[in-house]
């Protein structure tokens, strides 16, 4: 498929700042073209084109304005749903700051989030209505509740206005009507506070980052630049994050691509089967769950070993330029939709291994790279040339510097660029800390650029350790390694003890894997691990091999983007005259 000839030309892209020009884009390239389909209940599904979401999101501007509910901050709560995109892009657009909100968190932490952003408006939609009720007596300053997909009046706070959002597009609409354009805010700033995106505290507390309508344009443009998206995607991450949000949805928006909302983790391989879309992008947890189901599918058929002869040839084949890989796995395919080709990920490590067997089957992954700091976006991997082991070429609205290399390159990534935030929400100290003296953006990741311009990540910089000898260890790495070779290690998490004695490895197996070989307990399953431990650590450098290890009956601690949360996982402390059992 020659994408090129399908989406914005790249003399176009250079000209849009602002979100609300690509939705104007889209609904003059494609009017009746479906912008949003999600389920309405078990069997049914609503849409709207992108025309109507342009109409939709001008008349909620007008309303908001009316009332005067523009120019303040507004949080929205809820699943993925069109309704959500429409405040989203109402807000944006001239009508004050929006403040996305992660559903899964906890009352105390969406309280928390509304009052040091200064909410006054909330949108929320019916699933979240109960936990916002907890929430609003502890948040004074909020003063109307939107409430999207339903119109049943909750009990609120007195004080607290209730109004439903289809009510406001009726009025919005009237008011257009007889205004038109007039009821409109005036012309964006791009430079403006536009948006607050609170980060998922892997490490410690969430920051709200500041971001204008130019830094996610950089994302926007950078990513243009680099890929094309295809004509259906289905979205399957949280909403409020800035990866599915800006790199997804409002990306697609950018192609005029049709996204199916997924609002249910449980559904998302029905719904990717039903709905067949071409592409998604997911964080590297959904892809093993993918190429788990597959080799199921595989291995319950009896036909693994046509499999890998099936894959052999194909893979010979493609090294010289022909691909029948859609011809040949198509059994394969056909549980996943039967169009899917590509993925684009991010989010965390991802496991090369998965994405070469996706690859081998026909679904090729676009790796990425990025943080919420940066709207997301610093780099994906281009249509143009997928590198393995690569996080992607850098995009090229961003510019990126190594500091304090070491003897192999890596050192703490450096970004500078239009998608950079603005800095941290009432965090002045915060924001000086993260940024260089000369205005570069200091990412916290260790890695290296090579002289293509694509980037490799080995590790955190928070999580590096630096052992007695002077020696640094990234504990991504191993952990990586460690899953790698032991495909039943289901998650693993390295890190050095306080008294700097050595690495030590807390491991979670996949249960099912150790019910197969009938161990239960912790003891067992270590004593079945030991022999593969030593073989891995004879083929690492003296200084990267693992001590000890222990076993974990529970998976780690995680954000709602599915990465562990280091920070809630205690050391394990090992005394220094205690000899390595390993």
């Amino acid at each position: 498929m020659n994408f090129e000839k399908l989406y914005i030309p790249i003399e176009a892209v250079e000209r849009f700042t602002v979100l609300y020009q690509i939705l104007s884009h889209a609904a003059k390239r494609y009017p009746n073209r479906i912008a949003y389909c999600q389920p309405e209940g078990k069997d049914a599904r609503s849409e709207v084109t992108f025309a109507e979401l342009k109409t939709n999101v001008n008349a909620l501007r007008a309303a908001l304005v009316a009332r005067g509910m523009a120019w303040g901050h507004t949080a929205i709560l809820g699943e993925s749903s069109y309704q959500w995109i429409t405040a989203y892009l109402a807000l944006v657009t001239g009508c004050g700051v929006a403040v996305p909100l992660d559903k899964e968190n906890p009352v105390e932490t969406v309280a928390k989030q509304i009052r040091h952003a200064d909410v006054q408006t909330v949108f929320c939609s019916a699933r979240c209505l109960k936990k916002l009720q907890k929430v609003l007596p502890d948040c004074p300053g909020v003063k109307t509740v939107v409430l999207m997909r339903t119109a049943d009046a909750p009990d609120l706070p007195e004080g607290v206005e209730c109004v439903a959002m289809d009510a406001l597009l009726g009025e919005g609409k009237a008011i257009l009507a007889e205004r038109g354009n007039d009821a409109l805010p005036e012309k964006v700033d791009p430079d403006a506070l536009a948006v607050i995106i609170y980060t998922s505290g892997t490490t410690g507390a969430n920051k709200g980052v500041m971001l204008s309508n130019r830094n996610i344009m950089g994302t926007l443009r950078g990513c243009a630049r680099l890929l094309h998206y295809p004509r259906t995607s289905i979205s399957v991450l949280p909403i409020n994050h800035s990866y599915e949000l800006h790199a997804h949805l409002m990306s697609c928006l950018y192609c005029g691509t049709t996204v199916f909302l997924n609002n249910d983790l449980k559904r998302m391989l029905p719904n990717i089967e039903q709905f067949a879309p071409e592409m998604s992008c997911m964080v590297p947890m959904m892809l093993d769950l993918l190429v788990k189901k597959i080799r199921k599918q595989i291995a319950d058929s009896g036909k693994e070993g046509t499999f890998k002869a099936t894959a052999k040839l194909s893979n010979a084949l493609l090294k010289m330029g022909i691909d029948v890989r859609r011809r040949l796995f198509s059994p394969v395919l056909t549980a996943l939709g039967g169009n899917l080709r590509m993925i684009i990920c991010g989010g965390a490590a991802l496991s090369q291994d998965t994405a070469d067997f996706l690859r081998t089957v026909g679904v090729t992954v676009y790796n990425g790279y990025g943080i919420t700091e940066c709207s997301p976006v610093a780099a994906v991997n281009p249509l143009a040339k997928v590198r393995r082991h690569s996080v992607g070429h850098l995009l090229p609205t961003m510019t990126a510097r190594i500091a304090h290399p070491d003897e192999n390159g890596n050192g703490e990534i450096q970004l500078y660029g239009e998608n950079v935030m603005l800095g941290y929400y009432k965090a002045p100290e915060d924001t000086k800390a993260v940024f260089t003296e000369d205005g570069w953006f200091r990412t916290g990741d260790i890695g290296h650029i090579d002289k293509f311009n694509y980037l490799y990540i080995s590790g955190r910089l928070k999580n590096l350790i630096i052992l007695p000898n002077g020696k640094n260890v990234c504990p991504e790495e191993l952990e990586q390694a460690l899953a790698e070779r032991m495909p039943y290690i289901k998650e693993c998490v390295v890190m050095s003890d306080e008294a700097g004695t050595g690495i030590y490895a807390l491991i979670y197996p996949d249960p099912e894997e150790m019910r197969s070989r009938g161990l239960a307990d912790p003891a067992q399953i270590k004593a079945f691990m030991q022999p593969d431990m030593q073989a891995f650590n004879r083929d690492m450098p003296g200084f990267k091999r693992i001590a000890d290890f222990e076993i974990t009956e529970t998976e780690f601690a995680k954000n709602t983007t599915h990465k562990i949360q280091r920070f809630k996982i205690a050391a394990v402390r090992k005394p220094k005259e205690e000899p390595a059992n390993v």
